[in-house]
C-alpha cells in the first residue's frame, strides 16, 4: 500500500477531461459538476465523524455559513494525465453543496487557490502528494497540493485519482479518517474508491454548514 501523508502552462494544447466529458483549454476554468441536491446544513450540535485522532488539524477557508464555497485550483505547468485528473477530482468534490472546486492555469487574485504542483519526489519514500496549507487565525489562506512523480507515475489512473481525491480533502478542512475503505485514510492505493462517502460529505457540511 501507499501511504499518503502531509506535513503540519501544461504543455498540451488541449486536455481531455473524460470524465466530466468536455474539452479543457489552458486558460479557461472549469468548474465542478453535477451537485449534489440540498443546501449545505448540519444538524445543530453536530460534530465530525471518524476522525483519525493521531492527525493533525486543518482548517477550512473563510466562508459564510450554509454558503457554497469556491476554491480555485491552478495546474498550470502540471503534466497533461495529472491536469486532467484533477479536473476529475475537483468534479468529485463539487457534487457537495458545500464546495466548488473551479480548475484553471492560474487562480483568480484574491481567490481562495490551491496550487498543483509535480515534484521529482518528497521527503519520505512512501508518500506520492502532500497537502501545504497557510492557516492563519483559524481559517485557510492559501494550500498547495505536491504530487510526487517518482511514485505516482507507476501508478493507474484510479490510483492518482484517488490520491488526488485525499489531498484535495485536506485543501477544503478534512483530516484523515479511521475507515480504511474511505479515501480519507491515510493510506490509498490503486484499489481505493475515489468517491468521498456519505461521512466526508457531512464532515464538510460540519465545516462550511
Amino acid at each position: 500500500m501507499k501511504r499518503a501523508r502531509r506535513p503540519a502552462l501544461i504543455a498540451t494544447a488541449v486536455i481531455v477531461a473524460v470524465a466530466v466529458g468536455v474539452l479543457w483549454f489552458p486558460g479557461e476554468s472549469l468548474r465542478g459538476t453535477r451537485p449534489d441536491a440540498g443546501a449545505c446544513v448540519a444538524p445543530p450540535g453536530a460534530e465530525q465523524r471518524d476522525l483519525d485522532p493521531d492527525d493533525s488539524s486543518e482548517a477550512p477557508w473563510p466562508h459564510v455559513a450554509g454558503e457554497r464555497v469556491v476554491v480555485h485550483v491552478a495546474v498550470g505547468g502540471l503534466p497533461a494525465r495529472y491536469a486532467a485528473l484533477v479536473v476529475q477530482a475537483a468534479g468529485i468534490w463539487s457534487r457537495s453543496p458545500c464546495v466548488e472546486l473551479v480548475v484553471g492555469a492560474a487562480c483568480p487574485a484574491g481567490s481562495h487557490c490551491s496550487t498543483v504542483v509535480a515534484r521529482d519526489r518528497g521527503n519520505y519514500d512512501d508518500t506520492d502528494a502532500e497537502s501545504d496549507s497557510d492557516d492563519r487565525a483559524g481559517v485557510r489562506r492559501a494550500n498547495t497540493i505536491s504530487l510526487y512523480r517518482g511514485l505516482l507515475d507507476r501508478e493507474s489512473d484510479n490510483g492518482v485519482l484517488a490520491t488526488i481525491v485525499h489531498e484535495m480533502g485536506h485543501t477544503l478542512g478534512l483530516v484523515h479518517r479511521r475507515d480504511p475503505g474511505s479515501v480519507m485514510n491515510e493510506e490509498t492505493d490503486d484499489s481505493t474508491d475515489p468517491v468521498p462517502d456519505a461521512t466526508d460529505l457531512a464532515n464538510l457540511a460540519v465545516l462550511y454548514g
